[in-house]
């Protein structure tokens, strides 16, 4: 397991919600213009007949979380398949029975049906909107990503914008890590079996649970590591119930990148730029004290006073 170590100054300047923007926009870039100014825009897509296990490994090998799902025909945005939702197909939620509904059980026909079944609506701003429309979008709505449109009639996606995309430069924003962690943090541990992992998931939100073991942080289970096992497992039963009883040791990656709560967001910010990892645990003498992702960032900086 792999552990940071650096410091930096916590600075005094807590100006919180939109106005830090105002005031710092020389730290972030090209957020002063139109939001296709920084919208990236290969995106990646997916049509409603997909089955869910080739989304599965689109993201995966893509290292992405969501797909907007497109008209086959028209290429209009019809809705969003995210991996949460995924999770929740495998056991985590309501989605579940539409395995034991409509597959009687059987796990390799249920992943073959199309992502349709699952899919949820899209949020989306059309290519004129402002970097303030798309943060406070991200931020009442609690989403990690918003989808750019030609216009809201034809609605064909030009771009995607994603938390990463608004995270500050700056090296110091005067707020610690410590500031805004989770400090009630859901762990797994060893013996979790894949489908209680995607569970505590789905139900709370979460794309990634530390393991631990005797009080120590020993790995991190996400979201793509479920999908993984969704996409290369081998199978040697149908039944869902079975197959999602593996173990979280199985899937779980050992090697963890950790934060401590005196570092500052704008050095968290740079780390996830660096490292393309969208959360970290926050550890103090070896232990889990906390755990910081790319939306508590986001949540932190721009939250209104």
């Amino acid at each position: 397991m792999t552990e940071k170590t650096g410091k930096s100054d916590i600075g005094k300047d807590r100006d919180w919600g939109m106005g830090f923007l105002k005031k710092h926009r020389s730290h972030f870039v090209e957020k002063d213009g139109e939001v296709m100014k920084i919208a990236e825009r290969n995106v990646l897509t997916a049509h409603s007949t997909m089955s869910i296990r080739n989304a599965s490994k689109l993201m995966e090998k893509n290292d992405f979380r969501r797909l907007p799902v497109m008209d086959a025909g028209t290429s209009r945005l019809e809705g969003l398949i995210v991996a949460i939702d995924i999770l929740d197909f495998l056991g985590g939620g309501e989605k579940y029975n539409i395995i034991l509904k409509d597959y009687n059980g059987n796990f390799l026909s249920a992943i073959n049906c199309p992502i349709s079944k699952i899919m949820r609506s899209a949020s989306f701003v059309d290519k004129k909107a402002s970097m303030d429309d798309v943060i406070e979008m991200m931020v009442t709505k609690k989403t990690s990503a918003i989808h750019v449109v030609n216009n809201t009639e034809e609605k064909k996606v030009i771009g995607i914008v994603t938390e990463r995309d608004v995270l500050p430069d700056a090296e110091n924003v005067g707020i610690s890590v410590g500031d805004i962690m989770k400090k009630d943090v859901i762990t797994s541990s060893l013996g979790m079996m894949i489908s209680d992992v995607s569970k505590i998931m789905v139900r709370n939100g979460y794309r990634r649970l530390p393991v631990i073991q005797e009080e120590q942080l020993i790995g991190v289970v996400t979201v793509f590591d479920i999908l993984k096992f969704l996409e290369y497992g081998e199978f040697k039963s149908t039944d869902a119930e079975e197959i999602l009883s593996e173990r979280v040791e199985k899937i779980m990656e050992n090697e963890v990148l950790t934060v401590k709560k005196e570092q500052d967001l704008g050095e968290i910010s740079d780390l996830v730029k660096k490292t393309g990892i969208g959360g970290f645990p926050v550890v103090e003498k070896g232990k889990l004290i906390g755990i910081i992702t790319t939306s508590d960032i986001i949540h932190g900086i721009y939250r209104k006073s």
